[in-house]
């Protein structure tokens, strides 16, 4: 008799930067661990999320136990509002990330009921046929956990997101101590973060950054804005201690910012020192030496506050000569564009930027090969599988599994989303592959749109549209009036008069119309030869959409 099998599958994470999500399957029991989203590319013109397609939850609602939660980051805590408004559902987190799914959910409607139950560092909890020892581990945010699971077949470890930060200031120092303690008792499996798996070396401490921090802080004569993620706790309170000791006051600027701050601050995890906090519009009756900001946008979010800074559209505080911006996060791939045009803004309104790939002002969340061989060789797992990062991060991970940690080469499988893996007593394999797409969110709704349609928005982009309104009479079928054409969108070649243009579209309709009417399908004909014709006066074929409307009986 074949033994059961702990069916393990991620529907994100695994080929791609966010969208974190992986399920345990035991018999018809399902826990969820992490339910994050992504935030789209270009490609995906128009769509503010996307999130992990539930599709093989959807028949199996009922037999969901749980959703296990690493940490507070949006792409592994942002999709499970959208799962909740399909079921109720239980989930384990710290307080952290507690606070920021109610605020969340507090904006959203028609979700079902979520029940959270409480997880404290290192106290184990069950969920269905699974135990969970959540291990403290170091990120780019606060609260942060891996998980060493025990299974019906073995033993897992999911490390979350982590970094090996000798010198935390938090005193939440990643040890490797436990991992080495259960992997006396031995480890089948071990999932590990791979972001950043082909930077050598081992990253810098927050320690680090600190020291540059104050050797800024000593030199600048005017104001200093500092720009990070909000959700980076422990770099915004070692930031406000500084200023205090520094003699300067912290204000505010973001909405993030004021909230990530504020749920810290009522939960205790964020220390803030007396007399140093003040409300950003007063920052003009401060001396410009002793004021910091702490604003978002280090990405160039569109409408975050340094985006409006940078443009001159804030409504409490407007750049000036002196003033110093310092970007405290990496330049996240897709972002590069929309970031140096904030700097060049920057720069125009007299003020000095520092950024990581000038000055030491940013350390990563996520450990490099150092530490990501450090926690193999103290897990020491009969099988490795690499997570969290796309194809190339998973593969050069598993490359440095095999060169340096020994795992035998069969033992390592590195695979993307949808690929569902069995563990059982005798190994872990493939099985089915899942057919996954991404689900598309605008306006924090689900909404519907095939891969094809997103090339479609993006050609007319790129080409521009035109319409052409031809009205029949019935029944003899001609011409009721001329024929209008409109466009929009389209890039006309230079001495080129747009308005003769439509004229001449106008013209080639009325000599066109009746050898149209010989065609077999004559919309298609007018629309070929519509867009010949517009190819000569404007940089792409653009798309073109005839409509032949019939008037009378």
């Amino acid at each position: 008799m074949p033994s059961k099998k702990l069916r393990v599958i991620p529907l994100g994470g695994l080929g791609e930067i966010g969208m974190n999500c992986m399920i345990f399957e035991w018999d018809s029991a399902l826990v969820l661990i992490d339910c994050g989203i992504q935030f789209p590319d270009a490609s995906y013109t128009g769509v503010e999320l996307l999130a992990p397609d539930f599709s093989y939850l959807k028949p199996r609602l009922k037999n969901i136990l749980g959703v296990v939660v690493t940490h507070g980051h949006d792409d592994h805590i942002g999709a499970i509002p959208f799962l909740a408004r399909d079921t109720e559902l239980d989930v384990y987190c710290t307080p952290f990330p507690k606070g920021l799914l109610l605020q969340k959910l507090s904006e959203m409607a028609d979700t079902k009921e979520i029940r959270f139950h409480d997880v404290r560092p290192r106290e184990v909890f069950s969920v269905g046929p699974f135990k969970f020892d959540p291990i403290p581990v170091a990120h780019s945010i606060i609260e942060s956990l891996a998980f060493v699971v025990e299974t019906p077949v073995g033993n897992v470890v999911h490390s979350g997101d982590f970094k090996h930060d000798p010198n935390e200031f938090s005193g939440q120092i990643f040890g490797f101590g436990p991992f080495k303690e259960w992997s006396k008792k031995g480890i089948s499996l071990l999932l590990s973060d791979s972001t950043n798996a082909e930077r050598a070396g081992h990253t810098l401490s927050e320690k680090d950054i600190t020291v540059s921090f104050k050797k800024v802080f000593s030199k600048q004569t005017g104001r200093i804005i500092v720009a990070l993620f909000a959700s980076n706790i422990h770099r915004v309170e070692n930031l406000l201690w500084l200023a205090h000791k520094m003699g300067k006051k912290v204000a505010f600027a973001g909405r993030s910012m004021h909230a990530y701050t504020r749920l810290a601050h009522e939960q205790g995890s964020l220390k803030i020192p007396s007399d140093t906090i003040i409300l950003l519009e007063n920052t003009g009756l401060y001396p410009d030496d002793e004021v910091v900001v702490l604003a978002t946008g280090s990405q160039a979010e569109p409408q975050s506050a340094l985006v409006r800074i940078s443009q001159g559209i804030h409504k409490e505080f407007e750049l000036r000569s002196g003033d110093l911006v310092i970007l405290s996060s990496r330049f996240i791939p897709g972002n590069e564009k929309a970031i140096t045009t904030m700097i060049n803004h920057l720069y125009r309104a007299d003020a000095d930027v520092l950024y990581e790939s000038i000055h030491q002002i940013h350390v990563s969340g996520h450990g490099f090969q150092d530490e990501l061989l450090m926690l193999l060789k103290a897990v020491k797992p009969n099988y490795f599988v690499p997570i969290h990062g796309e194809y190339r991060h998973l593969a050069k991970h598993g490359h440095l599994a095999i060169r340096e940690a020994e795992i035998p080469k069969e033992n390592v499988l590195v695979v993307e989303d949808g690929q569902v893996l069995e563990l059982s007593r005798e190994g872990l394999v493939r099985a089915e592959k899942l057919e996954l797409r991404n689900t598309i969110i605008v306006d924090n709704f689900f909404v519907s749109g095939e891969p094809a349609l997103f090339s479609q928005r993006n050609n007319l982009s790129r080409t521009g549209i035109v319409f052409a309104v031809m009205i029949r009479s019935a029944p003899e079928g001609a011409l009721a009036v001329p024929p209008r054409v409109t466009s929009h969108g389209l890039l006309f070649r230079k001495g080129v008069n747009p308005e003769e243009v439509h004229e001449g579209a106008v013209s080639l309709l009325e000599t066109l119309y009746d050898a149209s009417s010989k065609q077999e399908d004559p919309q298609d004909f007018l629309r070929l030869e519509l867009r010949r014709f517009f190819k000569r006066y404007v940089s792409h074929k653009p798309v073109v959409i005839p409509m032949l409307v019939d008037i009378g009986s």
